[in-house]
């Protein structure tokens, strides 16, 4: 028998691990059977290279995992229900483990551009539990949407305007526990949110016509830190939570109302106290839908970190590929401040910039751009430099205006893009001028300055920050690396 790969014999460690914790004899010899050699073996095969579908990896992890867990618990006289519960949370780890292996998961993950424009008609339906009272007023809530609104305004260069109705608070039938989901992104029960979802806007269908909404937020009335109260601050539900993102699976879920009626658009659930930067990123997950299983408008920070430290409130430890450089990776830079404006590419994705206001530069080519301000809204806005079918360089000029002055630095960024990575690992890589300051907080190539360039000799791209001219327009040449000195 071949030997256990290093993800699995890191599983079961923690299994062991935790089997020390827990204080019953019973569950840890229950635990331990599910580290014996024919087990991995098992898992080992989930885990293969034969491309599976998510259905057929949950099977496998029940037949398997989970399986061998109740059996081993059912012997020593245990309830069925309570080994099946405790059988759980080690067949997610099998699932998630097997997906991060599983070959039909490694496709692109970025959805095809969308255009998104005009008025966005945005429902709010704060929601209350029998056993919590609400820390935030409704004229509290109204005032943070109205915030989002004037950011997605200002995001979008004036091309969508969102009108939105926020509801009175409207009863959720069970207690908050009966709803809380998971703090970690690949842990979240599907079927909670679904209950949360149906409920609030089965209450809201008695008061308003949703199919007159384009999106619905759902505002769960209890103080929240990651892990406490609902347990995560605020997801997108639907493309999201109810789908589920990575391997293919994402798409927009439909749910079926007391009434008889349906909705299946755009849904973002947040607890009271998330940030607006929170609130704007899904958002716009909710404005991007999806297609062919892919999310129009991804996640650009890094969903495994997030997995493994879901309780870390900053998001400045998942934001590793592009900083703060596109709200879709972080969504804020200080918790009293704005959060920070999208990228090129998901203005891109989201059809607010036109193509004419891009300028495409093969590589190769030695070609000079004076770049406007990303926020400014004029052209041209981007350079696009190809560097195969689906990977390529965009080229931006940011600068301390409008949404841009929460940013930490000015200059030249480079977004290193690669469709064909999935969702949370690195669609979008900024390129780090300075990667001995932390967080991408001086990213930029700026000029004057060392460096002023980035040079990718592999794909035969050097772009050089040459100087900031009237209007805060950049100068940039971009040229192959050897013209570079």
């Amino acid at each position: 028998m071949r030997s256990a790969p290093k993800y699995l014999r890191k599983a079961q460690a923690e299994w062991l691990r935790e089997a020390w914790m827990i204080e019953s004899r019973t569950a840890f010899r229950a635990l331990a059977a599910l580290c014996s050699g024919v087990l991995l073996a098992a898992v080992i095969a989930i885990g293969s290279a034969v491309p599976q579908t998510r259905d057929q990896i949950i099977n496998n992890c029940r037949n398997t995992v989970g399986r061998s867990f109740v059996q081993s618990c059912m012997q020593q006289k245990q309830d069925l229900s309570a080994c099946r519960a405790a059988a759980t949370p080690h067949v997610r780890n099998c699932v998630v483990a097997a997906e991060r292996k599983n070959p039909a998961g490694r496709g692109a993950g970025v959805g095809e551009p969308v255009r998104v424009e005009g008025p966005q008609r945005l429902l709010v339906v704060p929601v209350r539990f029998p056993d919590v009272v609400p820390s935030k007023s409704i004229e509290e809530i109204t005032t943070k949407v109205q915030h989002v609104s004037d950011w997605m305004r200002k995001a979008s260069y004036d091309r969508v305007q969102i009108e939105f109705q926020v509801l009175d608070w409207q009863p959720m039938r069970s207690s908050l526990a009966s709803y809380r989901v998971s703090p970690s992104n690949f842990e979240v029960d599907p079927s909670r949110v679904r209950r949360l979802v149906t409920e609030a806007l089965s209450a809201a269908a008695r008061k308003v016509r949703l199919a007159d909404f384009t999106q619905v937020y759902v505002v769960a009335g209890v103080e929240t830190v990651q892990g406490t109260g609902y347990g995560m601050i605020t997801y997108a539900a639907n493309p999201g939570m109810l789908s589920g993102v990575s391997h293919g699976r994402a798409r927009m879920e439909t749910i079926h109302l007391d009434d008889g009626t349906t909705f299946d658009r755009g849904i973002v659930v947040s607890a009271e106290t998330a940030h607006v930067g929170h609130v704007a990123h899904d958002l716009l997950h909710a404005f991007g839908g999806a297609r062919d299983g892919r999310r129009s408008v991804p996640d650009l920070y890094d969903h495994q970190i997030q997995h493994r430290r879901p309780r870390f409130t900053s998001p400045t430890l998942f934001s590793i590929y592009a900083g703060p450089w596109d709200i879709m990776s972080q969504h804020f830079v200080e918790r009293n401040r704005p959060p920070p404006p999208p990228s090129s590419f998901t203005r891109l994705q989201l059809g607010w910039i036109d193509a004419d206001q891009v300028v495409t530069v093969q590589p190769g080519q030695t070609q000079s751009v004076l770049l406007e301000p990303l926020e400014s809204g004029r052209r041209p806005l981007v350079v696009k430099v190809p560097l195969g079918p689906r990977h390529y360089l965009l080229l931006e000029n940011r600068q301390k205006m409008w949404l841009g002055a929460i940013l930490p630095a000015t200059g030249l960024i480079v977004l290193d893009v690669d469709e064909e990575r999935g969702e949370g690992a690195g669609i979008v890589k900024v390129a780090n001028a300075h990667p001995d300051v932390p967080g991408f907080m001086n990213a930029p190539f700026a000029p004057g300055s060392k460096p002023d360039a980035y040079i990718n000799r592999a794909a035969g791209v050097a772009v050089v920050a040459e100087s900031v001219e009237e209007g805060d327009r950049l100068r940039i040449l971009v040229t192959p690396p050897k013209q570079v000195r």
